[in-house]
């Protein structure tokens, strides 16, 4: 959730402000994103949760497979691995961009799904990329193709926010690594990267793909931005397809997209949404 900003343009009445959360020792900023989001929705991310697990699996119990499975035995120590190499090179704990309770829930979504085509906007140094390119091994089918535009940790972030968007979190990769330099060598096969924006390199890549099976956003969270790809990539959308949006509560670009689509959308948690075509 980097780059949390509780908004009160979007949610009259919530009166939490962006700077009383800045000033947060780092050990209550997860209560306060949590207690402010259960107060906006109404809802706690557990219930969140549970709605998201009852619509995409059979029963609880087919949900702890997949997770077990990202949790345990070759898929885990792929996985730790690549953290391991992440935490080695940049001297961080924390991830950058997608946490890794989001990472296990991509990787159910993809395993239950065994989706043939998968794009995903918004790389970075791979957690995300990582843990579908792991559901697409264990599938034995299926391709991810992902569009990034990374900011490298010695460029200047002013001037990467101003080709890209004010409000950018930071995240960033190493400066002598590529998008997704986590992904360990053996999973490469079925991935395909594009470096430069989205606005640019999305519409050619859908319209060579012709269908689209499982999207995911996690690039520029502009509300401009984040509406070019719901509406394209709704458009080629296969049926039954599943559009996943992380940061979600950046702007009301999801909510917007969501009911002027009349969709079958839900959440994650708080901050990643997701929509299914169903038409």
């Amino acid at each position: 959730m980097e780059g949390f900003k509780p908004r009160t343009r979007d949610h009259p009445g919530v009166t939490v402000k962006s700077v009383l959360y800045d000033r947060l020792p780092e050990p209550l900023k997860p209560l306060a994103k949590r207690g402010y989001y259960t107060l906006v929705t109404g809802r706690t991310g557990g219930a969140l949760h549970s709605e998201f697990v009852a619509e995409f699996f059979g029963s609880r119990h087919e949900y702890e497979r997949y997770v077990s499975e990202f949790e345990r035995g070759r898929v885990e120590r792929l996985r730790n691995d690549a953290l391991a190499e992440y935490r080695k090179l940049t001297g961080r704990e924390r991830l950058s961009g997608v946490d890794l309770d989001t990472a296990r829930d991509y990787y159910a979504l993809t395993r239950v799904l065994s989706p043939s085509t998968v794009v995903e906007t918004g790389v970075c140094n791979g957690v995300s990329t990582l843990a579908v390119l792991l559901a697409l091994r264990e599938n034995e089918t299926g391709t991810l193709h992902s569009i990034d535009y990374p900011l490298v940790a010695d460029e200047s972030l002013e001037e990467f926010r101003d080709e890209t968007f004010a409000e950018y979190g930071g995240a960033a990769i190493p400066s002598d690594k590529e998008p997704g330099w986590i992904v360990p060598d053996e999973l490469r096969s079925r991935w395909e990267l594009t470096i430069g924006k989205s606005q640019r390199e999305l519409p050619r890549l859908v319209a060579e793909l012709g269908t689209v099976d499982l999207f995911f956003h996690d690039s520029e969270h502009s509300h401009p931005c984040m509406m070019f790809e719901f509406e394209l990539v709704y458009e080629w959308l296969a049926d039954r397809g599943v559009i996943v949006a992380d940061d979600v509560t950046w702007n009301d670009a999801f909510s917007v997209f969501t009911e002027v689509r009349s969709s079958n959308d839900g959440r994650l948690s708080h901050n990643v949404g997701y929509v299914r075509r169903t038409e």
